[in-house]
């Protein structure tokens, strides 16, 4: 497989020191795509015959009623309705052709079935796909041929449960034998060490509420309970990417 290397995203994210660098890379990926398809792009017919085709998931969605643009989706959703309507029709028909309480719900649960086919897929978690799928390859390959980059992994915060996976999933494309082996443990060591550490500040944090604790300093531990939650489930995560 050909994978497009992103070093200098990769080496930002692990410069910024945070829990997650791929978490906030695959933030930037989601804004990136809604902004695209909140920008004048939509009003090319290829990119008109994605969205009436695919659309997008319901968090996706979301983001783009709230993205601030409503010229943009107001076109996007005319057509995406008008291709809905094609698709529903038949299903519209045989529910008002229905002449017992079997049939109807019979072509109720099949107009339904048609809707979750209808709401599959998302063309941003696709555009996010693409970023995440090179910069998970990135980090292994990094990680194999510069050793400056590797002390800095290995003294990172390493990342999320969620992206975790994501890398290890895909370090069997740049890595094999005794370089994955090595690889993967330490994702696993990072992944560790950190959970202990996000638990520890989040602990500290229950502890400054207690009224002898509330002056000592805080040691960094402001938001650990956002941190708790995020260093479990990452951020920037892809959905429902469109499957060909």
């Amino acid at each position: 497989m050909k994978i497009q290397l992103e070093t200098i995203p990769v080496w930002d994210g692990v410069k910024e020191g945070s829990e997650c660098f791929i978490c906030s890379l695959m933030k930037k990926a989601e804004e990136d795509g809604v902004r695209y398809y909140l920008s004048s792009a939509v009003m090319t017919p290829e990119v008109r015959v994605e969205t009436n085709r695919d659309g997008f998931c319901t968090h996706h969605f979301s983001l783009l009623a709230e993205g601030g643009k409503p010229q943009s989706l107001a076109l996007v959703m005319d057509t995406y309705y008008d291709e809905s309507k094609r698709l529903y029709a038949p299903g519209f028909e045989k529910i008002q052709s229905a002449s017992s309480p079997r049939k109807l719900e019979k072509a109720v649960s099949s107009f339904f079935e048609s809707v979750g086919e209808r709401e599959k897929g998302c063309l941003i978690c696709s555009r996010m796909e693409e970023r995440l799928v090179r910069y998970c390859y990135t980090v292994a390959a990094l990680w194999k041929e510069d050793q400056e980059f590797r002390k800095a992994l290995e003294d990172s915060k390493g990342f999320c449960i969620h992206h975790t996976q994501q890398l290890y999933r895909m370090a069997k494309e740049a890595l094999s034998g005794d370089d994955l082996v090595e690889y993967g443990k330490l994702l696993f060591a990072l992944l560790e060490k950190n959970l202990a550490r996000v638990q520890h500040d989040d602990w500290w944090m229950t502890q400054k509420y207690k009224s002898e604790n509330k002056d000592k300093p805080w040691n960094g531990c402001e938001d650990a309970q956002k941190r708790a939650v995020y260093k479990l489930i990452g951020e920037g995560r892809v959905i429902d990417p469109v499957r060909s």
